[in-house]
């Protein structure tokens, strides 16, 4: 199962909120189990990653408004995900699709 799919399955299961507000109030509720940032958030970039880093929320970045978009139907630059299982598995596969698209020796 791909990241998106799983982000996919997360949205329709109401377990991830997505906008910047909505992320700021689910790590400051404690309720975000992992935030995903896209690569082309704007200047709030800073301000999120500081909230999850003093309340111990892992994140990461991952793809772009676009690519969101076409898989997910929203252009959002900020989710934030609320079950601990999900997080758990979505961390596994950014791990395993970060060592997949690594460039190899000789390429």
């Amino acid at each position: 199962m791909t990241f998106l799919t799983l982000m996919g399955f997360a949205k329709k299961a109401n377990k991830i909120v997505y906008g910047m507000s909505n992320c700021q109030n689910a790590v400051r509720k404690d309720k975000a189990k992992l935030v995903i940032i896209t690569a082309d958030a704007g200047k709030n970039r800073k301000k999120i990653i500081r909230e999850c880093q003093s309340l111990n929320i892992p994140f990461l970045e991952y793809g772009n408004k676009d690519l969101f978009l076409r898989s997910i139907g929203n252009p959002a630059c900020y989710w934030a995900v609320l079950s601990q299982g999900i997080a758990v598995e979505l961390m596994r596969e950014f791990e395993k699709e970060k060592v997949r698209d690594k460039p190899k020796w000789g390429d």
